[in-house]
């Protein structure tokens, strides 16, 4: 040992240059470990990458062709439509959920990580400055697709989403509710979940309002990226409003749940051969599975075939369900 001591010291004393491509050496030679790649949040299986984490030559991109989400003033894009509009290419790997992302000659690791642990990875907090509040319960109840009881026995309502009703005391079941309160309790029934607060904790009905979790799912993005619900954010509690506007958008393009527009015959906004439907009382139209288009009775509905038969009649797009102008 001290024979390679005196060796090192000689090198370092009387070789400055060669002690300078050790060190080079040694530096290069040190493995890249998950904690130094760039975090990306990753809900319902679409990962999104922060903006101010990317090469500078990116980022310009990004303000170019690539929409952007804001959560907590924290701007992300998908990262697969980042690299479709910038000719990159992905490689993922499920067992590390890394993601190699390849721009230009240049390699970019990635490091995906589910919603809860993101916000808490050290480069975001220092970012954001955001640490989320957050309890834990069980779930003792399902109600329906958006509302669960907990074992002390507080009702929590999913916030940022709503699914069909199937519950209402002065309204028929709606479209899609059974499958929706179904799928919700399929994630949550009987299991230990994650309750992320917002600004406002209670609703008028002094349910907890929440984001819930099992483990890595985010139920409430999950129910509106699968189809079962809709958006519907309220102030003050609007963290993530766009991420679940993103999550609809993809659903409704796929046709997913709501989307399908497979209505049964006796369904009171049943499809009466147009595609956007309106309201005799109102100068709005909306997707058939809005939650507003379930409102319109029979006598009062109007379909059109398209947005722009709409706009002629005088109608203006929903701004819940967002059909095309």
């Amino acid at each position: 040992m001290l024979k390679v001591r005196s060796v090192l010291t000689m090198i370092v004393t009387r070789r400055p240059l060669i002690s300078l491509l050790v060190c080079v050496a040694l530096v290069l030679a040190i493995p890249v470990s998950a904690a130094e790649m760039t975090p990306c949040l990753l809900v319902s299986g679409v990962s999104f990458v922060p903006v101010s984490l990317l090469p500078q030559g990116l980022q310009a991109k990004v303000v170019e062709r690539t929409p952007t989400i804001n959560i907590e003033g924290l701007k992300v894009v998908p990262v697969r439509h980042l690299a479709v509009s910038n000719g990159a290419q992905l490689k993922w790997n499920s067992e590390t959920r890394t993601i190699n992302f390849r721009w230009q000659g240049r390699d970019i690791e990635l490091h995906a990580l589910p919603n809860l642990a993101f916000w808490r990875d050290s480069s975001i907090i220092k970012l954001t400055g955001f640490r989320a509040q957050t309890t834990t319960a069980k779930c003792v109840r399902v109600v329906d697709g958006d509302t669960i009881k907990l074992g002390n026995d507080e009702k929590v309502r999913y916030i940022g989403v709503d699914t069909p009703e199937t519950k209402h005391p002065y309204k028929p079941v709606q479209f899609f509710g059974h499958e929706a309160s179904q799928f919700n309790r399929n994630l949550v029934a009987g299991e230990r979940v994650t309750l992320e607060y917002d600004a406002g904790r209670r609703d008028r009905y002094n349910r907890l309002l929440a984001y819930v979790y099992v483990g890595d799912m985010f139920v409430n993005a999950e129910l509106v990226a699968q189809g079962y619900a809709q958006t519907a954010t309220y102030a003050p509690n609007l963290r993530y409003q766009e991420l679940l506007l993103y999550l609809q958008k993809q659903a409704r393009e796929a046709g997913k749940g709501l989307w399908s527009r497979s209505y049964p015959a006796d369904d009171t906004t049943a499809d009466a051969g147009g595609k956007y439907l309106g309201s005799k009382n109102s100068d709005v139209y909306h997707y058939p599975a809005c939650k507003w288009a379930m409102k319109i009775s029979t006598d009062n509905a109007i379909w059109f075939d398209s947005a722009v038969q709409a706009r002629a009649a005088g109608y203006r797009p929903c701004r819940v369900c967002k059909p095309p102008q």
